[in-house]
């Protein structure tokens, strides 16, 4: 299936959709790690020292929890229901979801994001939902390296050390026509303690403590780090995989990031064959901006978009086959109809692209519901007046006929709606949600300009006015991407320098989430000889 579908779910970076101020009821769910003794809590977000946990309680609470039969109870952790890994047992107060995440493998947190989500219903036919963020203090700084932390004895608890490495900033590609190859390796370590070793493939190199600049502060642990620089070259010959980067603190807990290496495949860009197709959708104003905030550069970033798609680098695009849709056009009936027969023209062999920017929330009133805003969208009545997930969905399944899909979301968000300055505890899990409906063919591919909850980035200082998202996009489809210097943009290349660019550009706040399907060497780009 041949969609290209570049989303932007995008709302306002110091205001969130408001409704009138009402006071939050009592908590029903709270969240306990009982590895890291952390909680009982209803706090929406939790912050673990590092991902290695056997073990996730959700609280249901009493007096709600009287009521809720011990089946009435599901839940999932980053989207997977949980129930062949979970027993609910009865508590002091109330009901505990005992989630074992070493019992089956595919379970384990994730180092960054993780979500975790409960619904319950009780006898009445009441329904509770909530969901929580667990964020681990050690991240995986680059999605194509392998990280792996080995706590010291005794440590259990203590956050291991964090490396991250500026060079290289993806896989090591080893041209075809060389015997052997040298490349460098530049990084920042940081430590709550103090680092005391630094290595590269068992070397041990030099290392410098450095103050803590704009560049140090890349790494955050919560607590007061001690961050040192490194930089060696490694050399090695054509039949090395991989290579190791390791930091060790002086508590002996080590931190080690593997950076695969392979050989380079001449000839594997993949052209697209038939006809291109783009329905590019960008709202800025909303009809209720009293409780929808305007944006600076959603319709910018739609715009520019547009208008690159034609130019031959992106393999010029035919206007009559482009559907742009900008604020007032935008509203909720134009969406549906562009979904409904504008995509359908795409033919098997053709390539769709579908672009939106845009807020996207969960409902104020049922927070497990999540919907795309459209210019004319109430607050108070998402059912009615917005475009429901499963509903994107079944427009997707139904009237795209084309191969290849390629999802593109430039995603900022408030992490829900507001009301009105009282405590919000919705998350927002679109991007999570669009990635696990949308990804279900080896034909498509998606990037989330955000990880889960996280705050995407517009500003003047990208292009004169960009979201940091799709500002790195358009630079990598010019031919900044092109890490192989084969004059070519392809799919994967893309998504990995819009990736490590936005990350490196936001300080490691706004983290693209991707996958890339079969469509790793499609070509979105040609670039001409430097």
């Amino acid at each position: 299936m041949s969609l290209v579908l570049l989303s932007t779910l995008v709302v306002s970076l110091s205001n969130s959709l408001t409704l009138p101020q009402s006071v939050n009821p009592p908590p029903v769910f709270e969240l306990e790690v009982p590895d890291f003794k952390m909680g009982p809590s209803s706090e929406p977000e939790m912050t673990i020292p590092y991902s290695g946990v056997n073990q996730i309680f959700v609280h249901i609470l009493n007096p709600a929890a009287d009521n809720i039969d011990y089946g009435s109870i599901k839940t999932q952790v980053n989207g997977q229901a949980t129930g062949p890994i979970s027993e609910v047992v009865a508590g002091v107060r109330g009901k505990i979801v005992k989630i074992n995440l070493k019992q089956r493998p595919g379970y384990e947190l994730v180092s960054g994001g993780n979500t975790v989500e409960i619904w319950a219903q009780n006898r009445r036919g009441r329904k509770y939902y909530s969901s929580f963020i667990v964020k681990t203090a050690t991240q995986n700084w680059n999605a194509d390296f392998t990280y792996k932390s080995i706590q010291a004895p005794g440590t259990v608890g203590e956050i291991p050390p964090q490396l991250l490495l500026l060079e290289p900033v993806s896989a090591v590609e080893f041209p075809a026509a060389l015997t052997s190859m040298t490349v460098r390796v530049n990084g920042v370590a940081s430590t709550t303690s103090a680092i005391t070793k630094i290595s590269v493939d068992g070397k041990i190199i030099p290392f410098k403590a450095e103050p803590q600049t704009a560049a140090r502060q890349l790494i955050r642990t919560g607590a007061t780090e001690r961050s040192v620089t490194f930089q060696t070259t490694i050399v090695f010959n054509r039949n090395k995989s991989q290579f190791v980067v390791e930091a060790e603190d002086k508590l002996g807990t080590r931190t080690q990031v593997f950076v695969p290496v392979f050989m380079k495949k001449p000839g594997v860009a993949t052209p697209v064959r038939g006809q291109k197709y783009a329905l590019i959708i960008g709202i800025s104003r909303y009809r209720n901006s009293n409780t929808i905030p305007n944006l600076d550069y959603a319709h910018v970033d739609a715009r520019s978009i547009y208008d690159f798609l034609q130019q031959p680098a992106a393999g010029g695009f035919s206007r009559d086959n482009m559907l742009l849709l900008s604020n007032e056009d935008a509203t909720l009936a134009s969406i549906r109809q562009a979904l409904t027969s504008f995509v359908a023209r795409a033919s098997t062999n053709d390539l769709l692209v579908i672009f939106f920017a845009g807020h996207g929330a969960p409902d104020y009133f049922a927070p497990e519901n999540l919907y795309v805003i459209a210019h004319d969208t109430q607050v108070n009545d998402m059912p009615g007046t917005a475009l429901a997930m499963p509903e994107l969905l079944r427009y997707v399944e139904q009237n795209i006929r084309s191969k290849r899909v390629i999802l593109l979301m430039d995603t900022c968000h408030s992490a829900g709606l507001s009301s009105g300055g009282t405590r919000d505890l919705s998350n927002n899990l679109s991007n999570l949600y669009l990635e696990k409906m949308l990804y279900q063919e080896d034909g498509r591919a998606i990037i989330t300009s955000s990880d889960v909850n996280e705050r995407a980035h517009e500003s003047k200082k990208w292009g004169n006015g960009h979201g940091v998202f799709t500002y790195y996009l358009l630079e990598g489809l010019k031919g900044e991407a092109d890490s192989n210097q084969d004059h070519f943009v392809s799919v994967g290349e893309l998504f990995r320098y819009v990736r490590q660019k936005v990350r490196l550009e936001t300080n490691f706040l706004q983290n693209p989430r991707m996958l890339t399907g079969a469509n790793e060497n499609l070509t979105l780009a040609v670039v001409n000889s430097r």
